[in-house]
């Protein structure tokens, strides 16, 4: 009974420090703080906005995504699920409300500790 109790205090204490490292990119990206989640990008990173996607390296990316910030201009954001596979693969997503009334759902998708792919597509 105690070592279940102790690997189920481990696995909950990762899954809830795994969730705060998501919450911290879904808030930079939600702020425009970019700057914040760059460390965490892969070289290539898979964007996509609504309809328009694409690969893209990691000044690329930054620049689109700092547009597409400018044009959403989110006002709030909301973790809706996070969740992982077998390998090292993560994802989240949120629910993004922009200025001007309308809701985005924001995919986030990671493998180890980069961000491979991020897609906001409006609801």
């Amino acid at each position: 009974m105690k070592k279940l109790t102790i690997t189920l205090f481990l696995f909950l204490g990762s899954m809830s420090l795994f969730g705060q490292d998501f919450q911290s990119i879904v808030k930079s990206i939600e702020k425009g703080d970019i700057a914040a989640i760059e460390p965490k990008l892969e070289d290539l990173v898979d964007f996509c906005f609504n309809d328009d996607q694409d690969l893209l390296e990691k000044p690329e990316f930054v620049v689109k995504l700092k547009s597409t910030i400018e044009t959403i201009q989110p006002k709030s954001s909301e973790i809706m699920h996070v969740a992982d596979s077998k390998s090292d693969a993560k994802y989240v997503v949120a629910k993004v409300i922009a200025a001007s009334g309308e809701n985005y759902r924001m995919f986030v998708y990671t493998e180890g500790e980069k961000i491979i792919e991020v897609r906001i597509n409006k609801e």
